[in-house]
């Protein structure tokens, strides 16, 4: 009986370790395919202020702005495998679909063609890995055109760019939301009107993610 009380002690235990194996190595299999998936390549720039910033984007994530029917029908047309992105915190009025595959640019550029009205954005990270907190582009920029102008000059200036004014920001002399669509659209005239030299900053209306700290 004795004998029998030990044989059946190792025999757990064997069967612990062999568990406990397999879980560690599970583990390591699920660190490695996410550290694998994570690495972002393309990166874009963007100016905050004088300063130049670096954002990467995701090329298996679309950011569809004022979420509705119509654009859940455009995003599957454009996209049937499309499925939506859950995330901790309730991201406000954007709704995240995540691809299988790198199809976020050509998934937009279909959009523009499917729901020219919706609004659609590439996403990109704050870090080279998914890891980082994601941004996208919903439209319009914020400029900082010289405190010293009048209203004329503002708009010669805008007339100039064909520009059109959303909203005038209180937080300074001569700071506007400017129109423009979303995307990457909105990047590239922010750093176009920046790299001019005609405005004080110029940057995207960023969407940014809620984030937890």
């Amino acid at each position: 009986m004795k004998r029998t009380n030990i044989t059946i002690a190792k025999i757990l235990a064997v069967l612990l370790l062999a568990v406990l194996s397999l879980n560690t190595a599970g583990a390591a299999v699920l660190k490695k395919g996410v550290s694998k998936a994570a690495p972002l390549t393309q990166a874009y720039v963007w100016y905050d202020g004088d300063r130049e910033r670096q954002v990467w984007l995701d090329p298996q994530v679309v950011a569809e702005f004022k979420p509705g029917p119509q654009g859940e029908s455009s995003i599957r047309s454009a996209y049937a495998a499309a499925t939506v992105m859950h995330t901790k915190r309730r991201q406000g009025a954007v709704r995240l679909w995540k691809l299988n595959d790198t199809a976020a640019t050509t998934v937009i550029r279909s959009l523009k063609t499917i729901h020219p009205q919706g609004k659609y954005s590439a996403v990109l990270h704050d870090g080279p890995s998914g890891a980082g907190r994601m941004r996208a582009l919903p439209g319009n920029i914020i400029v900082y055109l010289d405190p010293q102008w009048d209203k004329t000059a503002v708009s010669n200036w805008l007339g100039s760019h064909k520009l059109e004014i959303v909203k005038k920001l209180e937080i300074g002399p001569n700071i506007y939301v400017i129109k423009t669509g979303p995307g990457l659209e909105a990047l590239d005239t922010a750093n176009m009107l920046y790299r001019s030299g005609e405005v004080k900053a110029a940057f995207p209306d960023w969407w940014q993610e809620v984030v937890t700290r």
